[in-house]
């Protein structure tokens, strides 16, 4: 009898110390844990973010303006036209450019391309269908807007592209890197609501991620 109150006690212990050190654990790891997942969602959304800032660029330079959405940019792709220099010689040491073409030893000659396939030389993997579709949202789409500025007398193009955290950080405790973990139902359950709380403003360093600005003259992300 004796034996069998000491072995039963001796299971309580150590499922007690299983289950304490359990708690130790997922208290420590939580914080981890949500960080991983932020910041891989993050990184996701400043990829595409920078692919538009491309696409702007791009628009801009055949355009003189900013693109005023998605629609603008994806046309553009699709159908747009751009001009470009092409260039041939190579210039001596001792004459300028302008010399050498007046002389014949170089050649530069502006021609009309596709601006898709020009865009493609430095954006081979942008799905144009896809491009303004914030990651993890569930489809919804990134806030786009485009400006002119004053600054010093001179008007200044600007644009703005803006994806909220309460959009990319949906469905956190369904996030792959949160269910494939082992226990992971029992470490990391309820991660949303713990470090984002109802209106996503738990965290000071949990912010919405913009890129440009419609009062600044600047194309620099807000995480840069």
């Amino acid at each position: 009898m004796k034996n069998w109150k000491y072995t039963l006690l001796q299971v309580i212990l150590i499922t007690g110390i299983v289950v304490f050190a359990v708690l130790i654990y997922r208290s420590l790891m939580r914080p981890v844990k949500f960080n991983e997942v932020y910041e891989a969602r993050k990184a996701a959304v400043i990829e595409k973010l920078k692919n538009i800032r491309d696409l702007q660029a791009y628009y801009k330079m055949e355009k003189g303006s900013y693109a005023q959405n998605a629609e603008q940019l994806r046309d553009f792709w699709n159908n747009g036209t751009m001009r470009i220099v092409i260039k041939e010689g190579h210039v001596p040491d001792t004459l300028t450019e302008a010399q050498a073409i007046q002389m014949k030893i170089v050649r530069r000659d502006t021609v009309v391309v596709s601006a898709k396939e020009e865009m493609l030389k430095t954006l081979p993997n942008l799905d144009i269908n896809t491009f303004d579709v914030i990651p993890y949202s569930n489809g919804e789409k990134f806030a786009m807007a485009a400006d002119t500025i004053t600054r010093g007398n001179i008007k200044v193009y600007v644009y703005e592209v803006k994806a909220l955290k309460s959009q990319y950080l949906k469905n956190l405790d369904e996030d792959k890197l949160v269910t494939d973990v082992f226990l992971g139902n029992i470490l990391y359950s309820d991660l949303q609501d713990q470090f984002l709380g109802p209106n996503y403003d738990y965290k000071e360093n949990v912010i919405d991620l913009i890129l440009g600005s419609l009062t600044e003259a600047s194309t620099d992300g807000n995480w840069q």
